[in-house]
């Protein structure tokens, strides 16, 4: 079997023969952190976010769609609960190097609720 790997806009390569290996999932949970990356390498942000349906757990998601990053944006500052959609990352880039001590997803979707 080949692997191939292809450049994204942000500079990070993905293997592609891994994408679809993960299933995408649904998790719910409240967002705790966003930080944002203007980098030559990584332009998008990453969020820590407690799972509602598993206390104690924390996850990040990673994003480098600009309306996603709203969204996660919006939930940080209201406190309401979001959905995300997406697949857990086998090995996640990381924007400044180091390493994750969670589990990593990438999201290709986010849904706010207005839970007040």
């Amino acid at each position: 079997m080949t692997t191939k790997t292809h450049p994204i806009n942000t500079g990070i390569t993905v293997d592609l023969s891994k994408v679809g290996s993960e299933p995408t999932v649904e998790l719910f949970g409240h967002v705790m952190l966003l930080e944002g990356y203007a980098l030559t390498t990584y332009v998008g942000c990453h969020a820590l976010v407690a799972l509602r349906d598993t206390p104690g757990k924390t996850v990040a998601v990673l994003t480098s769609q600009q309306r996603l990053q709203s969204l996660l944006e919006t939930a940080l500052v209201t406190g309401n609960l979001i959905a995300f959609f997406g697949y857990k990352l086998a090995h996640p880039p990381t924007p400044r190097g180091g390493t994750w001590a969670l589990e990593v997803y990438s999201i290709d979707g986010v849904i706010l609720y207005n839970m007040k």
